[in-house]
């Protein structure tokens, strides 16, 4: 059995995240790609500091109202590095929606959405207490709770009616939610809806992204806001 929260409360056991735009399906797609490891950041600030840190060949993506940051190799397209060949390289990730859906202290964390899901049920489901959290909590994107419908239909068939679910009868096309969704009206009027069609094909990407890490930056340290993680995925194989 595994449920679906909401409320972004600490998981007890493995926690499954799921996001499919604007970033998660990219995460995926750059494992499958080759690199070594994809760090998600909170925003443009915390990416540069983790580029500065890593060296080397680091891909820093991220966009402000469609656009990528001043210094910034792209913004998060799945169109636009879909076929680039990023072996022996790492990508950082300016994802606010999808850092800040973790809790500090949750280690057994797993990434899945449409484009993944294949792959994640396989692995997944001899895994016992999974919690799928649609990323945004406590806010979460619509994309995510459908996806999240999704894959709890198929990891849990027998389980109680949810607001996931049945957003999931409201949308039994994946890209239909994708195109109702905020996140999906702002990359449709930036004439960008070829990334809902690719976000929402399911089960294309054999891999499931797994948590290995997290970097702490503390603000007094950095001149930062507030304290601020940033969380490093690298491909599962179970």
């Amino acid at each position: 059995m595994c449920r679906v929260d909401l409320c972004r409360t600490p998981a007890p056991g493995p926690l499954v995240l799921v996001e499919v735009i604007p970033a998660g399906s990219l995460l995926t797609l750059l494992l499958v790609q080759g690199a070594l490891e994809v760090w998600v950041a909170p925003g443009p600030k915390v990416a540069r500091l983790l580029a500065q840190e890593l060296g080397g060949e680091t891909l820093l993506l991220g966009e402000v109202e469609g656009f990528p940051p001043e210094g910034f190799h792209g913004r998060l397209s799945l169109v636009e590095l879909e076929g680039i060949d990023l072996k022996g390289k790492r990508a950082i990730l300016v994802a606010p929606a999808l850092n800040q859906s973790l809790v500090p202290g949750e280690e057994e964390v797993y990434l899945a959405g449409f484009r993944n899901a294949k792959a994640a049920l396989e692995l997944l489901r001899p895994i016992q207490g999974l919690v799928l959290r649609p990323a945004g909590a406590p806010e979460p994107l619509l994309s995510a709770v459908v996806a999240a419908g999704f894959l709890q239909k198929k990891l849990s068939p027998e389980a109680p009616l949810s607001l996931a679910s049945a957003l999931l009868k409201a949308f039994p096309d994946p890209q239909e939610a994708l195109f109702q969704s905020l996140e999906g009206q702002a990359l449709h009027k930036e004439g960008r809806t070829e990334e809902l069609a690719r976000a929402s094909l399911i089960g294309v990407d054999p891999v499931v992204p797994r948590l290995a890490g997290v970097r702490f930056f503390p603000k007094a340290e950095f001149g930062l806001t507030q304290d601020r993680y940033a969380q490093r995925f690298v491909a599962w194989n179970g």
